[in-house]
């Protein structure tokens, strides 16, 4: 992919420098300007965020928000260890807060956790789906984008991102619950 990507680059400078020489330049500063700024913006949102998440674990109130989710995990991935219990609930939250980046070490931490034990393959196929269909009540992420590209209201799809993201959750959960077997005892 990094192939094509690079062909169309050479691709279009090439083009633009025999077409249109002055543009290149200033088109090609525009460009990483634009993106630097956005760059900035995300990591100030992220970083807030992640920060938010580390008070959380340290003051012990994930464990409880754990405890809360701890039904509907068992539900959806059958029983799965307490740490892993706890990777998965702090990933889920991240994920409805629209915070899809930020979710990244938590997940990998709960897929290391589920990989130590046997029979976890259903949970982990599970875990995969959930946190790829991820359910978005405030969907931050998208609404900083709208913001920093001057959105009279970032917040217009909230709405349309809860329905979505509702509708494909439910489909992926029903289709693995479907197509891969869940054993008897996974831990």
């Amino acid at each position: 992919m990094n192939v094509i990507f690079g062909v169309v680059l050479i691709l279009s400078t090439a083009i633009l420098i025999f077409t249109n020489p002055n543009a290149t330049l200033s088109a090609m500063l525009s460009g990483g300007e634009k993106a630097l700024s956005l760059t900035l913006k995300m990591v100030v949102v992220y970083a807030v965020w992640l920060g938010v998440f580390e008070l959380l674990e340290q003051s012990g109130l994930s464990q409880k928000f754990a405890k809360l989710l701890k039904p509907l995990n068992k539900f959806l991935y059958g029983k799965i260890p307490d740490k892993a219990n706890d990777f998965i609930s702090l990933n889920m939250s991240a994920n409805m807060l629209g915070m899809s980046g930020a979710t990244t070490p938590m997940g990998i931490k709960a897929i290391q956790e589920l990989e130590k034990y046997p029979n976890t393959q259903y949970a982990i196929s599970m875990f995969f789906v959930i946190n790829a269909t991820s359910i978005q009540i405030i969907p931050s992420s998208v609404m900083a984008l709208r913001t920093s590209l001057g959105s009279s209201s970032p917040a217009d799809i909230i709405l349309p991102t809860i329905l979505t993201t509702l509708l494909s959750t439910l489909i992926g959960v029903l289709l693995v619950k479907i197509f891969i077997k869940k054993p008897k005892n996974n831990v």
